[in-house]
């Protein structure tokens, strides 16, 4: 019987071809590709951004053998007519009617109305739109321009002034908000109240 000794020498000798220096060694990194760019079964995949399935821009949904909605709507805005106001033929300077007016107010007229609210506008100086608006009021009485819109402003702008910015005078501001009401009320200016002028008046109260 062998020793111990020769059989691990047999087994060594078994063995050597086997070794480490004999195993194969690891590809490098810079290796190449196992599988061309060109090769058939990559060629047949595609990338799902190229696919007609996803194309650039999501499209409204249409039905087949008609255009898209955006389209149809674009032919249908192209195709309307352009509205356009028929305005009367001015009167001669001899000759005055309320139309006539309202259409070709006067200039001057015009641009009092231009400072009234520019002095209006976060009370920065309702004393000069009131001296205004008073003066148009006795000049121009009836006209079609003193609308019930503008009657309004000025009893906000007479509210907030008594309760806000000069609350010293808030009798004087109460006083002069309620003579425009009243007068709105009676029709003495042709100026009738309406929703708006009592929940002006309705917040002042309750103030």
């Amino acid at each position: 019987m062998l020793s111990r000794a020769a059989r691990l020498a047999r087994l060594g000798t078994t063995l050597l071809p086997y070794s480490r220096q004999s195993l194969p060694r690891p590809a490098r990194l810079y290796s190449t590709p196992s599988k061309r760019a060109n090769a058939p079964a990559f060629a047949a995949q595609q990338s799902p951004f190229t696919r007609p399935d996803y194309p650039a821009f999501m499209p409204a949904e249409k039905n087949q053998g008609e255009p898209f909605p955006l389209s149809t709507d674009m032919k249908v805005f192209l195709r309307r007519r352009t509205p356009y106001t028929i305005l009367p033929t001015p009167l001669p300077d001899d000759r005055s009617s309320e139309l006539n007016q309202l259409y070709f107010t006067r200039s001057p007229t015009q641009d009092l109305f231009s400072v009234m609210d520019a002095c209006l506008h976060n009370l920065y100086d309702v004393p000069r739109a009131k001296q205004i608006f008073e003066r148009l009021r006795t000049e121009n009485h009836g006209d079609p321009l003193l609308e019930p819109r503008l009657y309004n402003s000025f009893l906000q702008a007479y509210v907030d002034m008594a309760i806000t910015k000069d609350a010293d005078n808030r009798t004087m501001w109460v006083e002069d908000a309620y003579h425009l009401f009243d007068t709105m009320e009676r029709g003495i200016e042709h100026v009738s109240p309406t929703s708006g002028t009592y929940a002006v008046m309705l917040l002042a109260w309750l103030r």
